[in-house]
């Protein structure tokens, strides 16, 4: 019988497709029995400068009181001096070149190239702190990336089997699966190119025994790029039976937190899993299993500093957990007012919000409308805290505020672990002449005090409402709370604070979105010599004060300086200049930049933040940030070069352009081109191209325009340099960036204004532009003037000469047979002038020529 013959080829695609799959599986197998070639290899392996200095960390967990080994990947890692911490309890006590790195796939050795990898030892203090550590490490010549390392009260125990699972070598079953004892922290891996890698751990347990599993892996940031892990976890009892299953949890979002107890003893296994694959990247997760009591969340959620805060922990599998937390005396400022509160032997922190006032509890009434507010008579600043225990249902609170005072009104839901969406309302009570109406849905990240994409950037502490209140009159207002998807719980509570408002701004590094995030998000100066760094300022919410400011460096080094020019009211971006000595010595440390206000008596200040993503997805759509408020400097070894810009002897005109000659001072023998640019200019002043100065040459030229917006004044100017080749643009990995030291830029108003009258010619023929002449500032010499954005056909018979107080020229020009008939305009006048042995050009004027046929 003949097959028709659609059937035969849909049969053929299918003998094809096999063999293809067969042909895959084949090589598959036959490249788990013996070690990666050189082509399969991560990128950074193989290309030691396409990727950040420190890549990624393996593993990023060590246990109290111990000594620890740690695997660094990334670039330039021949010589590492130091490692900077942001917290203490770490120290470092040295390293070695790696000579084997596990590939992502299989986790056998491959070849690392030298400074690709190294092996640091970190001491880690009995009493550290627990949960994330940020360090940078510190090279001869460089500051790393920033990365982190996670503590944790237990011991740590490798997955056994890291890579694929095989017929011979696998735990991704219960028959395979890796035996753990309770009161152990497990680190493993999800290997690249593995659709849902499952990896099974055994657990002996007593009847009625809690299990407890929380897990860090998100919120690792392995890898700079694309290191998106949303882990699950699933539980079985000896019989194979599903008995739990649990993915995100409200504390830690897309890290899951496990908390069950069992029916009988015995043998339970523990799987942990992707909830979805990303992307075929290597993932990392550290799961601590523990019989710990584990409320994800307490009510109250904050208290006054100084007191005992009587709680109670929610969320744990055997009920509320009575708690009695002692606050510090004082709160500090931003995150440092937020205590990490640990029941038991649970390793992932509750949080609790300290205050400088007291706190408003909601009772057991029903306060569901305006006209049932819950009452409260006392004075603000005050913290009304409750939890929605009824669908759709809003909690109100009624209080007096005064006509004047502001306040930031800063809701505490899912910022700390609460499953609340809040949305809040503040209104005028009945009868109160006000004008006050507040809604408020979520919040941006200037709302948090902090720099950030509100369009992709998204974290859970987003989901809190804030709201500027200012009252209008004296008199009761109302605030009400309620999920905005009608949902409720004894876990959706909340905290609203009403926080004395005061101006303050904040200061980060600018990014280039075509950029890593990373890239120069440190200070990294060599000793003799010069670097600059752009510094963006952005108004905290409610921030009144728009005067100027001045940028002061706190904590530098022996040996360092720190400059940058006063910012005009308004002006939103500026840019330090640090100097290091020959002498200052290599050094790594965090310093501290505050913003303070040069009009007298203004209640104003500002701090630094740093945020970025700690692993960034395609987009731009991050989750996971490392976020400080105080920046890392370095001082290392010597610069292969440095630059100069000679001082202008002229100034700059507005609407007029000026050559700077720059000057390459070369050293150790480095003789490669090097590429000099402008990262910040006064406003107004627009740059050229890069500069580059070819190999072996030392001289250049780099240009400045002005526009007419540009404000007269002394500036302060400096040029960045770094090598044209050999690093990575994107990361700036293999660069080394110096700046010129800042020369005075003076801007003057422009020396002549020419005003061009309307004119007109015939085609083929001849013809006059007349010119009105101002001196706005003294000619020191004879003047050459051209015509610029002549229409094409049109040209300008000899420039004109213009004299010292002239008042009047005429420009001839003719009309070819190439010139089309119509009106032109933006006709302007380009005027050369000859200065202490340079030339200035400016441009002025705004003319109108006609071109009529020919008669």
């Amino acid at each position: 019988m003949k097959l028709p013959s659609s059937l035969q080829q849909a049969i053929c695609a299918a003998i094809r497709s096999a063999v293809i799959i067969t042909v895959l599986v084949s090589v598959c197998v036959l490249d788990r029995s013996r070690s990666c070639s050189a082509q399969e290899r991560p990128e950074f392996c193989i290309f030691p400068y396409r990727c950040p200095i420190a890549a990624r960390l393996s593993p990023q967990v060590g246990q109290t009181g111990s000594e620890v080994k740690l695997l660094l990947q990334g670039a330039r890692l021949q010589e590492i001096q130091e490692v900077l911490f942001y917290r203490s309890g770490i120290t470092f006590v040295g390293f070695e070149p790696a000579a084997l790195v596990p590939d992502d796939i299989h986790q056998m050795p491959i070849d690392a190239p030298e400074g690709t990898a190294a092996w640091l030892t970190l001491k880690i203090a009995g009493d550290c702190p627990l949960g994330e550590h940020f360090l940078r490490v510190r090279t001869s010549d460089a500051l790393s990336e920033m990365v982190s390392f996670w503590v944790t009260p237990f011991p740590c125990v490798a997955e056994q089997h890291l890579g694929h699972d095989s017929a011979t070598s696998s735990n991704g079953s219960i028959e395979t699966a890796q035996q753990i004892a309770l009161g152990n922290s497990v680190y493993g891996y999800h290997p690249k190119n593995s659709t849902m890698d499952h990896d099974f751990y055994a657990v002996d347990l007593n009847q009625g025994q809690r299990l407890t599993v929380e897990v860090w892996s998100s919120c690792l940031g392995y890898q700079h790029f694309r290191a998106m892990s949303d882990i699950a976890i699933t539980v079985y009892d000896s019989d194979g039976k599903r008995i739990a299953a649990v993915d995100d949890s409200s504390l830690m979002g897309m890290d899951p937190i496990l908390n069950i107890t069992v029916e009988r003893a015995g043998k339970y296994f523990v799987n942990i899993h992707q909830s979805m694959d990303f992307e075929g990247i290597l993932r990392h997760y550290v799961a601590h299993f523990s019989d710990a009591p584990r409320p994800m969340i307490t009510y109250p959620l904050g208290g006054q500093a100084g007191t005992v805060l009587s709680a109670v922990g929610i969320g744990d599998i055997s009920g509320d957990i009575p708690l009695e937390i002692k606050l510090p005396a004082k709160p500090g400022a931003f995150e440092k007012a937020i205590l990490e509160h640990r029941t038991g032997r649970s390793v992932v922190a509750n949080q609790v919000k300290l205050a400088s006032f007291g706190d408003v509890l909601e009772d057991d009434q029903a306060h569901f409308t305006p006209e049932t507010a819950q009452r409260f008579d006392g004075d603000l600043p005050i913290a009304f805290n409750g939890q929605i225990l009824d669908e759709g249902k809003t909690d109100w609170f009624r209080f007096r505020a005064e006509k004047g005072k502001r306040y930031r009104v800063r809701t505490y839901a899912a910022t700390l672990g609460s499953s609340l969406d809040a949305k809040l309302r503040i209104i005028p009570a009945p009868g109160v002449n006000s004008r006050i109406n507040i809604t408020a849905d979520d919040s941006s990240w200037v709302d948090h005090d902090w720099y950030g994409n509100d369009k992709v950037w998204i974290i859970q502490d987003r989901m809190d409402p804030i709201a500027v209140f200012e009252p209008d009159v004296d008199g009761e207002y109302l605030v009400g709370i309620h999920d905005s998807q009608r949902l409720y719980g004894p876990d959706y509570v909340y905290r609203i604070e009403f926080q004395p408002l005061t101006d303050r701004a904040l200061v980060h590094f600018p990014t280039d979105y075509r950029e890593a995030p990373n890239k120069r998000d440190r200070l990294v100066v060599p000793r003799g010599n010069t670097i600059e760094h752009p510094f963006a300022i952005k108004y905290a919410t409610g921030n009144r004060y728009r005067g100027g400011m001045r940028l002061v460096a706190h904590g530098l080094p022996q040996g360092v300086s720190f400059s940058c020019p006063p910012l005009e009211p308004g002006q939103m971006l500026t840019q330090g200049v640090l100097t290091a000595t020959k002498d200052a010595k290599p050094w790594s440390g965090l310093i501290d930049f505050s913003l303070e206000p040069t009009e007298p008596d203004a209640d104003f200040t500002g701090s630094y933040v740093h945020n970025v993503p700690s692993t960034q997805r395609r987009g731009g759509n991050d989750v996971v940030f490392n976020r400080v408020r105080r920046c890392a400097l370095a001082v290392v070894q010597e610069a292969p070069f440095a630059v100069s810009v000679k001082q202008p002897t002229i100034s700059l005109a507005q609407n007029a352009i000026i050559d700077l000659e720059v000057q390459v001072d070369r050293r150790d023998g480095f003789e490669g081109a090097v590429r000099l640019y402008a990262a910040w200019t006064p406003p107004g002043i627009t740059v050229s191209v890069p500069l580059v100065i070819p190999a072996g040459q030392t001289k250049g030229v780099y240009r400045l325009q002005a526009s007419g917006s540009v404000k007269p004044g002394q500036y302060p100017l400096t040029l960045t340099a770094q090598e044209n080749q050999g690093g990575d643009r994107g990361w700036g990995t293999g660069f080394h960036f110096v700046a010129s030291p800042p020369i005075q830029l003076s801007v003057v108003r422009p020396y002549l204004e020419i005003q061009l009258a309307r004119s007109s010619i015939e085609r083929l023929q001849e013809g006059t532009i007349k010119a009105t002449i101002k001196t706005i500032n003294p000619l020191p010499s004879h003047a050459q003037a051209t015509l610029v954005r002549l229409p094409k056909g049109v040209e300008l018979l000899a420039p004109v000469t213009i004299k010292p107080g002239q008042r009047e020229a005429a420009f001839q020009v003719r009309a070819t047979k190439d010139c089309l008939t119509g009106q032109y305009r933006e006709i302007g006048c380009q005027i050369a002038i000859q200065a202490a042995g340079q030339t200035i050009t400016q441009q002025t004027g705004d003319g109108t020529l006609r071109i009529d046929a020919e008669r």
